[in-house]
């Protein structure tokens, strides 16, 4: 990361060197160098931007002969700017930025304290205690391209009132250096949360899922939550849907409320959140969380506000249940980072509690049903409860896509089965299609799937494509790949040696009428034209069966692939699973594909509806008096 070696020289040469001409070529001899040994750090990964901070300030402030300045970087989860370096040393709060702002700072390399741009005046009007302690006299927006990443602010210069041109590119230099680190760092700070994130999910994931009393299983979501998130608080309050409330079931640590300011009776704590919370010192925490349970997103309260457990952050995300609904909140607070200050909670935070808190629906849902059963204290009474929930996660109707219909059938060949489908719209007016079939029968398998769709919905709702809006095919095919590994490793954790899934997943374009599909190891749909020519998708084209191998045997045996499909009026897929092919009659013979074929050649010019009571007819009638071999699934998709 070495500075450009010609406009310096360049303007070395064709501006008036100081009296001091030596010393100040070896200040800027040094102060590449030590940028080098900046940049040789930041791609090692042996450090981050944060921890280098103050020697890029210090480097800047040498060359520049200035005593004061600070470095504010960006965080977009919170939208505000934090001092991370800072000289002389002293605390600043958060600054906050607002939307219209990034498009100034993004204009100008180089602003005057004096003379800001309209459009930034009232952000400098924020900063103004920072800006007064240092003396700020400039700022230097640090950006790469697009992208807003921070500011530089500098005080007055020594011996001088302005800048010399040679000076300026110097800056330009150094402030592009610190841009290039800064979006370096946070490149990999990002891979290596991501990677913490799914080995952590991993982990606590079986963890919880395992317990089967609701107040053990409420007290480890909790430690779990604390411990992921570096958190020193955290508390776990569930919905009263009847009486529309949050109520406080678990706090760590125990005596977590009892430091909120003017907490009387706290830890029998009711937050109603139809309408105005009653505690009226913690008004902005109980307002965050009432927006959570009611609107379904994470919330935040940042560092300073007084929160309800008297901390000083606080994050909570929903709990979500398998029917969709909103089961409580999962709140932690003050992270600590190491030294022990308290800092605020990152975009990385965010994603990661809430994907736990997908997991802790699943295993608080679990516990509680578990205990319904232990109480009823009837083996047939539990597993009646869970049939019901193995029901609530397959969609009871399916929804309207735009010059499509979609059927399905779901039917278990016992009490809970192992079998998946669901019809997934995304924010962006695309679709998600998935079918998969776990191995085995039983709760395990129940589970396991369980676990497959709380990760798949996961993963949909924070990709790219959900951010975005369309992806190029390219793009989509690489986030589609990314996807079954990053379920693979889940599935993987969380089951045993015997437990894997097959699993088919199709991302719908309604405008483009481009099917991008991939196959894990599952029976390949069936795609009939309606000049009646057929054929199988990802048959040749798609990867093993999900949590069968860890990811880095999955690379050297077989690495995920999607292929394209267009389109086209009068088309039909048939997904479906082994239940259907495997079918038995009293002869032993099996169903088989050819079967499925003709059947689905025979009824291509129903409507969805209709080609799946069709095909669902077929087999029964094949299948006669003998008994149901497997759980049986079928996904009807037809083009208008």
């Amino acid at each position: 990361m070495k500075a450009p070696s010609k406009p310096l020289g360049a303007s070395l040469q064709t501006h008036k060197m100081p009296s001091t001409a030596e010393q100040t070529m070896e200040r800027l001899i040094f102060s590449l160098s030590e940028l080098e040994h900046l940049g040789s750090a930041l791609i090692s990964g042996y450090s981050h931007f944060n921890p280098l901070s103050q020697t890029y300030l210090r480097i800047a402030l040498g060359t520049l002969q200035i005593r004061r300045g600070a470095i504010l970087r960006y965080h977009p989860t919170g939208h505000h700017l934090d001092v991370v370096a800072v000289t002389p040393e002293a605390p600043f709060s958060p600054i906050r930025v607002e939307s219209d702002e990034f498009a100034a700072f993004l204009q100008h390399a180089f602003i005057a304290h004096t003379a800001p741009p309209d459009a930034l005046q009232p952000f400098f009007a924020r900063c103004a205690k920072l800006s007064e302690t240092l003396e700020i006299q400039f700022w230097i927006p640090l950006k790469i391209q697009d992208e807003f990443l921070g500011l530089i602010g500098l005080g007055k210069l020594l011996a001088r009132d302005v800048l010399e041109t040679w000076e300026k590119e110097l800056l330009t230099t150094l402030a592009h250096q610190m841009s290039i680190g800064l979006a370096y760092s946070q490149l990999v700070e990002s891979i290596q949360s991501e990677k913490f994130r799914l080995f952590m999910l991993a982990e606590s994931a079986p963890q919880i899922c395992q317990l089967l009393q609701p107040e053990e299983a409420a007290e480890q979501v909790v430690h779990q939550a604390v411990s992921l998130l570096d958190a020193n608080a955290g508390a776990l309050l569930l919905t009263d849907t009847d009486q529309q409330h949050l109520e406080l079931r678990y706090a760590f640590p125990e005596n977590l409320l009892e430091k909120g300011a003017g907490q009387a009776n706290t830890h029998g704590l009711v937050i109603a959140y139809d309408e105005a919370a009653s505690v009226s010192e913690a008004s902005t925490s109980v307002e965050v969380l009432t927006s959570v349970v009611k609107e379904g997103i994470p919330g935040h309260c940042l560092p300073e506000c007084d929160t309800l457990f008297g901390g000083k952050n606080l994050m909570a995300v929903p709990i979500p249940g398998r029917a969709g609904d909103i089961l409580g909140i999962l709140v932690v607070g003050d992270k600590e980072e190491r030294g022990g200050r308290i800092t605020a909670f990152t975009d990385e935070d965010v994603i990661l509690l809430d994907s736990f808190a997908k997991q802790a629906g699943v295993a608080l849902e679990n516990a509680q049903l578990h205990q319904e059963a232990l109480e009823a204290r009837q083996l047939q009474a539990e597993m009646e409860e869970a049939r019901k929930i193995q029901v609530n996660l397959i969609p009871e109707t399916l929804p309207d896509i735009p010059g499509y219909e979609v059927a399905g059938h779901y039917e278990p060949r016992g009490p809970v089965g192992g079998d998946y489908y669901d019809c997934i719209p995304l924010p962006t007016g695309q679709w998600g299609l998935a079918i998969a079939d776990v191995s085995g029968k039983g709760m395990q398998a129940a589970l396991l799937m369980a676990t497959l769709r709380a990760g798949l919905l996961s993963e949909l709702s924070r990709a790219e494509s959900a951010k975005q809006g369309t992806l190029n095919l390219s793009a989509l095919y690489a986030e589609i790949t990314n996807m079954a590994m990053i379920l693979n490793s889940l599935l993987y954790a969380s089951g045993t040696a015997e437990k894997y899934a097959t699993f088919f997943y199709s991302h719908l374009n309604p405008e483009t009428d481009i099917l991008t599909t991939l196959n894990a190891g599952h029976n390949p749909p069936l795609l009939i034209r309606k000049d009646g020519t057929y054929k199988w998708l990802g048959e040749d084209v798609g990867g093993i069966p999900l949590g069968m191998f860890p990811n880095d045997m999955v690379l050297s045996i077989a690495e995920y692939e999607a292929e394209h499909i267009q389109l086209r009026s009068g088309d039909v897929v048939v997904y479906y699973t082994d239940g259907v092919t495997e079918t038995v009659n009293i002869d032993d013979d099996y169903y088989e594909e050819e079967r499925l074929v003709e059947a689905s050649i025979a009824c291509k010019d129903e409507n969805a509806e209709g080609i799946r009571a069709s095909l669902h007819k077929a087999v029964m009638d094949f299948q006669g008096e003998a008994d149901q071999f497997d759980d049986l699934t079928l996904l009807i998709l037809t083009k208008k």
